[in-house]
This record gives C-alpha cells, sequence and structure tokens, in this order.
C-alpha cells in the first residue's frame, strides 16, 4: 500500500469546488514535493445508426474541448504562480469518467486523488450519486474530499480513527508522513461498538505503542457507541481537527439508498477534508480476476454520466 504521497491528480470541471480541490493540491503538492495532474472528463455524446456510431453536434463537441483546454491551460498557469517550483500536468480523458479517471491513474502512478465535494448528498444525489462519491468509490487509489467551503489548506490537527482493523500499520505510517509535512499534532481516536471493544482496543493499544516511541505530537481517545461516523464528526469539531483519515472499509455497504452507509454518514456530517486510504494492491487483484472472468465481453453501452 502507498504511504508516499508522490503524483496528486485532481478532477476538474472549472466549479468552484474542484478550483478549491485544485488550491489543496497546491498546497499539498508544496509539502511533499508531488506532481500535480489536473483531470477533466470530457463526454461525447452518441446515437446509434446504421452507419455506425456516430457523435452529436461534432461543431459544438470540437467548441467544448478547445474550452476545456484553455481552461485546462489558464489553471495550470495559475498553480504555478502559486508555487513555481510545481510540476503540473493536464490530461483529458474522454471515454467515462471513472475509466478515464482509472486510466490517468495505472499509467501516471498516482498516490491520490483530490476531488471537491459540495458535502451534502441531496436527495437526489442520494439516488443517482453524486461525481464526488462516485470518484471515491470508483476510483483505484486513495482519494481525499475537500468540501467546498474548506478553506484551510494545512493540516495542524490530524484526527486517525481505529474503527477496523484493516491495514492500521499503513494507516499510521501514512499519517505520521502528513503529520510531519506539516508539524502536525496526531490524534488518535478509538471509535468501535461495545461488543468489538476487545479487538478494537487491542489494535488502538498497538497503535498508541508506536506513536510514543516517536517524536511526534500526539493524543488519544477511545469511545464506544454505535453511531462510529456521527461520534467522529462530533470528535473531529471538539477537537479542531484539519483532516481526517480513514481506511477505506465501507460499513453497512449494503445500505446503499433508502439508510446511508459509513461513507455517506461521515462525508454529510463532516465539513473537513476526508482521507480514504485504499488497498491499491488489493485493487489490482481485484481488476486482475475481474479481467479473467470478463475478458471476452462485448457489450459497448454509451449513457450520460449521472450527478
Amino acid at each position: 500500500m502507498k504511504t508516499e504521497i508522490k503524483t496528486l491528480l485532481v478532477p476538474v470541471d472549472f466549479t468552484e469546488k474542484s478550483n478549491n480541490a485544485v488550491t489543496m493540491a497546491v498546497h499539498m503538492a508544496g509539502r511533499h514535493e508531488a506532481r500535480i495532474i489536473l483531470f477533466h472528463h470530457f463526454s461525447n455524446y452518441y446515437i446509434i445508426d446504421r452507419t455506425g456510431k456516430q457523435a452529436v453536434g461534432t461543431d459544438t463537441v470540437q467548441e467544448n474541448f478547445a474550452l476545456a483546454e484553455k481552461g485546462l491551460r489558464e489553471m495550470k498557469h495559475s498553480a504555478e504562480k502559486q508555487n513555481p517550483l510545481l510540476k503540473v500536468d493536464s490530461v483529458i480523458g474522454n471515454s467515462t469518467m471513472i475509466d478515464s479517471l482509472n486510466e490517468c491513474i495505472v499509467s501516471e502512478n498516482v498516490d491520490l486523488v483530490v476531488a471537491g465535494t459540495s458535502g451534502k448528498q441531496r436527495i437526489r444525489e442520494f439516488f443517482l450519486g453524486s461525481a464526488s462519491y462516485e470518484i471515491l468509490t470508483g476510483a483505484h487509489c486513495s482519494v481525499l474530499l475537500v468540501p467546498e467551503n474548506c478553506h484551510t489548506y494545512d493540516f495542524e490537527k490530524i484526527l486517525v480513527p481505529v474503527r477496523v482493523t484493516e491495514h492500521l500499520h499503513d494507516k499510521m505510517v501514512l499519517s505520521q508522513t502528513i503529520a510531519r509535512k506539516n508539524n502536525a499534532k496526531i490524534s488518535l481516536l478509538g471509535v468501535c461498538k461495545e461488543e468489538d471493544a476487545d479487538r478494537i482496543k487491542a489494535a488502538y493499544d498497538a497503535l498508541w505503542e508506536t506513536l510514543s516511541k516517536g517524536i511526534i505530537e500526539y493524543s488519544t481517545s477511545f469511545l464506544l457507541t454505535k453511531d462510529k461516523a456521527l461520534q467522529i464528526s462530533r470528535f473531529s469539531k471538539i477537537d479542531h481537527a484539519d483532516i481526517i483519515i480513514l481506511n477505506y472499509h465501507d460499513e453497512n455497504n449494503w445500505k446503499s439508498l433508502f439508510s446511508e452507509n459509513f461513507f455517506k454518514q461521515v462525508i454529510n456530517l463532516t465539513d473537513i477534508p476526508l482521507f480514504f486510504m485504499k488497498d491499491t494492491a488489493g485493487i489490482k487483484n481485484t481488476i486482475a480476476g475481474e479481467n479473467k472472468v470478463n475478458n471476452n465481453a462485448g457489450f459497448d453501452i454509451t449513457l450520460p454520466n449521472p450527478g
């Protein structure tokens, strides 16, 4: 699992929330000496007729493509103006958003996607899915969700919840890396249901011991609760956290429409950046297995992307 941040990919649609994500990426890239890739998804719409697949409104498509290129050049120039030492590239993808995004993640060895989000999942997004939530669940690397109204770009207080036991060592290494780059304090928060207390407490104690041997300032707390997302959110406000680092482990993932899963709950309840750390090795193994199963698939369906 990647615990260094050397290449950031920022999906941009020229809205305020994606502009804010670019600003966050510029600050992070400066601290981590990382490269930035500005990614824009450009949709071509097609109809199928007797002559084959034909683009709808070719002149309009070309005009919009040119405008996207111009917007990316201006955004690149603005980022480099903020930090002349930055290396900033741009990519335009024109297959489905997630496929284009993942092609770039793989080809450019991206460590982290920095995506802007409006924060709250409104009822339409609850059913169709927002673009930021689609990026979170579909990207083949870790994802940082940056709320549109968040304008704190330094991470002086880093909240590290311990709610599951998967990949905790990697999570602590990543948290310490970010803390060193920001000269930050780590708040370690154990949070679990009463029936899971022994298992989570053992993992929490192991991380506590690791922190105690280092030079990074830290604090520790432990909460018993059935509503982990709510308590993590409340604690982040009390602790004045600037970022929350979470394992990409979706509790109650069957709750997709009429009830909120953990991801949607924590997104709706917080207003600071959320770093979802993904197991990239596990993702690669899953993709390889899917390719073996689907390598004879011959379907090609082109639909607009919701959200």
